[in-house]
């Protein structure tokens, strides 16, 4: 693929398509609801700890990273950077009434003022969905086991059902872009806060689909993240 990139280039026009693959009937599917999920608040005074530093300053010192201390992180933070760049999304793209909107599942490994566990995030609400221990091996969770080493991990969802009736392949790809806009919203202002982690496509949404209500198509896995105290 590196010596003759014409074979990839029938797959890129591809996502240019607007014809619908499906039967155009997703308006009719919805993802499942989580019906024992309890709803949480966000406690402000522990989101709003600390003074990050600004969007220059957070660039030039960002750095990808694999390395990371066992202190647990303030899920409050976590919670509340995740749901301001859902709803900056929702508001951005306008586009929640055609391809539905993002929603996020933070697996909270460490944590700090909040259970660890599994939390449900979408711009219009919080949620608790599990506790930790239900993920049995967090090293399953992605495909290099650093990953799980993290204070937790972020991933990011769609309904590319509603996308692809709304706009085919090109629905996809939106839905794609919006989702990498969004995590790396979330991971820059995580890291303007001190914290670091790095962005990753090797989420193992198998690990995780009955607890999460995945069925790959209304509830889609596209993109993922950790997020940690820096090692000393």
């Amino acid at each position: 693929m590196r010596s003759d990139s014409s074979m990839m280039q029938p797959l890129l026009d591809g996502f240019a398509a607007r014809a619908r693959t499906s039967d155009g009937l997703a308006a009719q599917r919805s993802p499942k609801p989580f019906a024992d999920a309890t709803p949480v608040a966000v406690d402000e005074q522990e989101a709003a700890a600390g003074h990050p530093r600004d969007l220059a300053a957070t660039l030039l010192t960002r750095r990808s990273s694999l390395h990371y201390a066992d202190t647990p992180v303030r899920t409050d933070l976590i919670l509340s950077l995740l749901q301001n760049a859902l709803r900056r999304d929702s508001d951005g793209w306008e586009l929640d009434d055609d391809t539905g909107p993002l929603e996020a599942f933070v697996f909270a490994l460490r944590s700090e003022g909040k259970p660890a566990g599994v939390y449900r995030v979408t711009a219009e609400e919080l949620s608790y969905i599990a506790p930790a221990s239900v993920v049995d091996d967090p090293e399953l969770l992605g495909v290099q086991r650093e990953f799980a080493d993290a204070g937790g991990i972020v991933s990011v969802y769609a309904n590319v059902d509603r996308a692809d009736s709304w706009a085919g392949s090109h629905g996809y790809r939106l839905c794609a872009v919006r989702a990498a806009m969004a995590l790396y919203d979330f991971h820059l202002r995580c890291q303007s806060h001190d914290l670091v982690g790095t962005m990753f496509g090797g989420f193992i949404g198998s690990s995780v689909r009955n607890l999460v209500q995945s069925d790959g198509v209304t509830r889609h896995p596209l993109l993922a993240a950790t997020y940690a105290h820096p090692a000393p």
